[in-house]
C-alpha cells in the first residue's frame, strides 16, 4: 500500500473514530444511572394522598371510613398504629394547662387507652443523574436531578371516630446535586498513593 493510501486510511479512520466518539458521547446521557424512592400505597400522587386526607372530618370520620380511605395500617405498609403516649409525646409534651392543648388532642389525653394514632408518611422520590456521561463516567463531573413529593400525617382517633388531624408535606420537590472533582478518578487515591 502506498504511503498516500495509508494517510488517506489513517485519516478516514481518524475521523470516523471522532464521529463515533462525538455520538456515543451525545447520545449516552440516558446511560446515567438514575433510582427511585417510592412507599407502597393506595395514592399515585400528591393531589390524592391530600385528597384523601381533605375529606377526613374530625368528629364524624369513623375508623372504618378511615381504613377505606387507606388509613389502615394492615393493608398499607407506610401507616404507624401509635399509642396514646406518643401523641402526647408528640402534641403536648410541655403543656401546663389544658387551654394550650387542640381540643382533639385532649379528648385522646382523656380517654387514654381508648385514643390511638395513624401515622402515615408517603413520599415518591426521582434521582436522576444528568449532564455529560464521559464526565460523570470518569468521576469529574456528576449532576443529579432529584424530583418528586412527600406527604405526612397523623390522624387521632377516640372510640372509632376521629377527633384530630394533622399533616406536613412537599407537593413538589425540586433539587440538584452537584460533585466536582477536578483530578476525577484520581481523586479519591491521592493519599494512597503517597508513601
Amino acid at each position: 500500500m502506498s504511503p498516500l493510501k495509508v494517510r488517506t486510511f489513517a485519516h478516514f479512520f481518524g475521523v470516523l473514530t471522532w464521529v463515533l466518539m462525538l455520538i456515543m458521547v451525545a447520545g449516552c446521557s440516558s446511560l446515567l444511572p438514575s433510582s427511585r424512592s417510592e412507599t407502597d400505597a393506595p395514592w399515585k400522587t400528591f393531589k390524592e394522598v391530600k385528597g384523601a386526607f381533605d375529606s377526613i372530618e374530625p368528629g364524624r370520620t369513623t375508623l372504618q371510613e378511615l381504613k377505606q380511605l387507606g388509613y389502615d395500617p394492615f393493608q398499607n405498609s407506610n401507616v404507624t398504629l401509635l399509642h396514646y403516649s406518643d401523641v402526647l409525646g408528640k402534641y403536648a409534651p410541655h403543656a401546663v394547662r389544658d387551654d394550650f392543648v387542640e381540643p382533639g388532642i385532649r379528648q385522646c389525653l382523656q380517654a387514654r387507652i381508648l385514643c390511638s394514632a395513624f401515622s402515615i408518611d408517603h413520599r415518591q422520590i426521582h434521582r436522576d443523574r444528568v449532564g455529560n456521561f464521559f464526565l460523570d463516567f470518569i468521576n469529574f463531573r456528576r449532576r443529579t436531578q432529584i424530583s418528586g413529593w412527600r406527604f405526612a400525617a397523623v390522624i387521632v382517633v377516640v372510640s372509632d371516630v376521629v377527633v384530630f388531624k394533622s399533616w406536613t408535606g412537599m407537593p413538589a420537590i425540586s433539587e440538584a446535586e452537584e460533585s466536582v472533582q477536578p483530578l476525577g478518578p484520581l481523586q479519591d487515591r491521592g493519599p494512597s498513593m503517597l508513601p
